[in-house]
């Protein structure tokens, strides 16, 4: 493997971060102050409000707006795509001092809904529709840290992030290799097996997605299990397996839950049908494994972290 550089960066999640919350990460863009970002793996860009930009990015025209929506929730945002610098990981009283992971690219500037307030770190890839802004508008793909450009890809565990791949941060982790697209403008999701109970089995694309606490299964009505086809949500006492890659190939991701057991962190909140083709995990997979995208070399990988 040939790194870019051996230079990363370890940022904790806030305080207020858990996997039944999200994963949170304060980042100050343009001129305005430091501001709370949900870090998602299930879009692509910076999603703020305007006014966290600070003064100089507030003469507009309004009528030029755009719109973002995302793919889960169905939430629809109007702005424009607005080139900034961009600061990760300070502290709330950050005094424009110290050196931190920086890039300048295009953010997702939201005029409305007026009350939005929020913000998404976007990190993900092949998302598609409006919630993917493309490669070139992934935050952590772009970034400058001690002078130099690190790696484009990170890892993400329950506790925090790793931005920059080195030699030495992905020690332990098992690959599973990402073919491009057909427009050879992203990779690919790769494929996935999903097992349940009555031995229903299929294979879908694998979407790691920190922005869930729950688990979508995208698939038709007509391919669904007839016992569960009916349901919006899957009831308790479910068995789900996800393996990836499919067998006959040995997995490099392999973890199992049952539906409503509260006592297993990496049991999503819940499971929910939706009519598509594809598996969101959510971001209770980081329960039992830390998880690694590499932008360069086309691959995602998993590694069981310490006990503690």
């Amino acid at each position: 493997m040939h790194w870019a550089s051996e230079v990363s960066c370890l940022l904790p999640f806030t305080p207020d971060s858990s996997l039944s919350t999200g994963l949170h990460l304060l980042a100050a863009l343009g001129d305005g102050p430091p501001h709370l970002f949900e870090v998602d793996t299930g879009s692509v860009g910076i999603l703020v409000p305007r006014q966290r930009l600070g003064p100089n990015y507030q003469d507009f025209d309004p009528s030029l707006d755009t719109k973002v929506q995302l793919v889960s929730s169905g939430d629809v945002y109007w702005g424009q795509w607005v080139k900034v610098p961009v600061i990760l990981g300070v502290p709330a009283s950050w005094d424009g001092t110290g050196d931190y992971p920086s890039a300048e690219i295009e953010v997702f500037a939201a005029d409305q809904p007026a009350d939005f307030d929020g913000g998404l770190l976007g990190v993900g890839f092949a998302i598609g529709g409006l919630a993917d802004g493309g490669p070139a508008r992934n935050p952590f793909l772009h970034l400058t840290y001690q002078g130099e450009k690190l790696h484009c890809g990170y890892i993400i565990g329950a506790q925090g992030l790793e931005l920059g791949l080195t030699s030495l941060n992905t020690v332990g982790f098992a690959f599973i290799e990402l073919q491009r697209n057909d427009a050879d403008t992203d990779w690919l999701q790769p494929m996935a097996s999903l097992g349940l109970t009555d031995g229903f089995s299929i294979d879908l694309p694998l979407l790691i997605d920190t922005g869930l606490d729950q688990m979508l299964l995208w698939l038709d009505v007509a391919d669904r299990p007839p016992a569960l086809a009916n349901y919006t949500q899957f009831p308790p006492g479910i068995a789900v397996t996800i393996a990836a890659p499919p067998p006959p190939s040995t997995p490099v991701l392999q973890y199992s839950f049952t539906t409503g057991d509260a006592r297993d962190p990496m049991a999503p909140s819940v499971v929910e049908w939706r009519d598509g083709h594809g598996v969101n995990t959510g971001r209770n997979v980081l329960a039992g494994a830390d998880y690694l995208y590499d932008a360069a070399a086309g691959s995602i990988g998993f590694r069981i972290p310490p006990s503690n």
